[in-house]
């Protein structure tokens, strides 16, 4: 994931140059979205979210079990722990998108990135990022 939000960038700028808090999310959850808009993310939108068919945003708690290690010369982290959606119980169609937000619903859209390669989520699917599948950087 590449691109932070409009939200996360204030807060991250406000705490760290105006000495603003910014408190950081006790939880994060990762969600899928079907036609990829960085516009719609960008602003925060989750228009574009997947809904029903047995979707819903996976948690994963922040913490040094779950996120590697800051990799040195790129700034990146990766996630230590796969992350598995529920089983679809209907088709999803389409996911070409990623992000997390700090609400199991709604909440404030902390980053997001288009997927590398999209997939057609079909009933008995399971969508999956393996260990080390979910990158997050800070550029």
């Amino acid at each position: 994931m590449s691109a932070m939000s409009n939200y996360m960038e204030s807060g991250l700028i406000g705490h760290l140059f105006r000495t603003v808090p910014f408190t950081a999310p006790a939880s994060n959850y990762i969600g899928l979205v079907g036609t990829y808009s960085s516009g719609n993310l960008e602003s925060g939108l989750f228009s574009d979210e997947l809904s029903g068919g047995g979707y819903s945003r996976v948690p994963y708690i922040p913490g040094t079990g779950q996120w590697s290690a800051p990799v040195e010369g790129d700034g990146h982290s990766y996630n230590l722990k796969e992350i598995q959606f529920p089983r679809a119980v209907a088709d999803w169609g389409n996911v070409s998108g990623v992000f997390i937000s700090d609400g199991s619903s709604a909440g404030n859209l902390l980053y997001y990135a288009v997927l590398s390669t999209a997939k057609d989520v079909k009933v008995n699917d399971t969508f999956t990022f393996q260990t080390g599948d979910l990158d997050v950087y800070l550029r």
